[in-house]
């Protein structure tokens, strides 16, 4: 994978994450999409949406500010690109899967439940892997522009 490359697919990865994200817990809000209360939809987004816009913010940032040469872009990354693609790719798997859980748990019918607590959880972990992941990705695909 070259530099351009894992740019390219980490803006694009924030960007459609958080707007998917962020318009599910939105719209779907104590339906049976999404058998959350309005509460506990706006915690989940709360504590989620931050920090994927902040992350869009980062990279957005760095290409309105970029102006590498083509040597530069091609060079390969840093990072191999299963540690720059599996910590997003795991993040919205998991709150995808505590999603389907809480649906199917919720159902009428169904003898199990899982809380809102248990998705809020998982939002919240699913944050720490990002968190995580991305302190270190930033700072060795997104340097600052030389002054």
């Amino acid at each position: 994978m070259k530099i351009v490359e894992a740019r390219r697919w980490l803006a694009i990865y924030f960007l459609l994450t958080a707007a998917i994200t962020g318009s599910y817990l939105l719209i779907f809000s104590g339906t049976f999409l999404l058998p959350l209360s309005p509460d506990d939809a706006t915690a989940s987004f709360q504590i989620l949406i931050p920090v994927l816009a902040g992350q869009i913010t980062v990279i957005f940032q760095w290409i309105a500010l970029a102006n590498n040469t083509p040597e530069e872009n091609d060079l390969p990354s840093p990072i191999p690109g299963w540690a720059i693609k599996l910590p997003p790719t795991l993040a919205i798997l998991i709150v995808m899967l505590a999603a389907v859980a809480l649906v199917v748990s919720n159902r009428p019918g169904v003898s199990s439940s899982m809380s809102p607590m248990t998705f809020k959880n998982a939002v919240t972990f699913s944050v720490t892997i990002l968190n995580s992941a991305t302190i270190f990705l930033v700072a060795r695909l997104f340097p600052k522009k030389p002054e």
